[in-house]
């Protein structure tokens, strides 16, 4: 699973074809399934109940741990970091809301990867420093990000939209290493919290002027996401009801360099 996105250092995300599909409520782990595993703001900042998902999903490893696994969670970790250190940055730049609430929530995401890497004894690879990363390709990431979102508040909102598509479409990685439900729990709830986040950047973009285009989902996953309400159901596509009554389940691939 390497990525073929790198061009002259920069991360191009191109289509990746995310197909979407409609989730039973009633599947196998839907019998008490806690609805309260994900909180919705007003605003869209979503936040994992990390103590509840472990209770119910993470307490007794259920994936043989492979080093696929072991990887996309080591990635998935500095990648949430990616997005926690942008928008810390845009918010000292910019100085709105959507900047500096959606921080908090990627914190949280970190804090939940976290939560699974403990259970499975693989240590943490993210910096306690601001903008810094062991993985090569998200540094570089970051650094060109950064740079870009600088230019202007547009440019940053638009960054924003960019990163949590491309969270999406990573966290969607998963189901092509035979994960157990601790892992699937965690990246269905993880991508709950990138689509309000990218409904929250594109409502912004909107109040703009701007009209924002998908940059690595396709378009009509991009359009039956933003042109849809906060999703306050628990994220976990296996067994869940949401305000629409379904979830989408993205089989894709976005940026992700350096992972195998």
């Amino acid at each position: 699973m390497k990525s073929n996105r790198m061009i002259n250092g920069l991360i191009i995300v191109l289509a990746s074809g995310l197909s979407l599909q409609s989730c039973s409520t009633t599947n196998e782990l839907a019998a008490g399934l806690p609805a309260a595993i994900v909180s919705v703001a007003d605003d869209g900042t979503t936040t994992i109940d990390t103590d509840l998902l472990k209770t119910v999903y993470f307490d007794g490893a259920s994936t043989p741990m492979t080093d696929p696994l072991g990887e996309w969670l080591k990635f998935m970790r500095e990648e949430e970091k990616v997005a926690r250190d942008l928008y810390l940055a845009f918010y000292e730049t910019y100085k709105i809301p959507v900047f500096k609430n959606i921080p908090k929530a990627e914190q949280n995401h970190m804090n939940a990867v976290l939560t699974l890497m403990n259970v499975y004894g693989i240590a943490d690879p993210a910096s306690a420093e601001n903008g810094v990363f062991v993985n090569p390709d998200l540094q570089a990431l970051y650094n060109d990000l950064l740079a870009k979102g600088k230019v202007s508040l547009i440019e940053a909102l638009k960054v924003g939209a960019l990163v949590e598509e491309t969270d999406i479409v990573d966290l969607a990685d998963v189901y092509e290493l035979s994960p157990g439900d601790d892992f699937k729990a965690l990246a269905e709830a993880l991508m709950l919290g990138s689509r309000n986040h990218l409904r929250a950047f594109n409502r912004v973009l909107k109040i703009n002027g701007v009209v924002l285009l998908p940059s690595a989902l396709d378009q009509s996953a991009f359009d039956e996401i933003v042109n849809s309400d906060w999703e306050r159901g628990t994220g976990l596509c296996n067994g869940i009801n949401t305000n629409t009554g379904a979830q989408y389940c993205g089989k894709g691939r976005g940026f992700r360099g350096g992972r195998g």
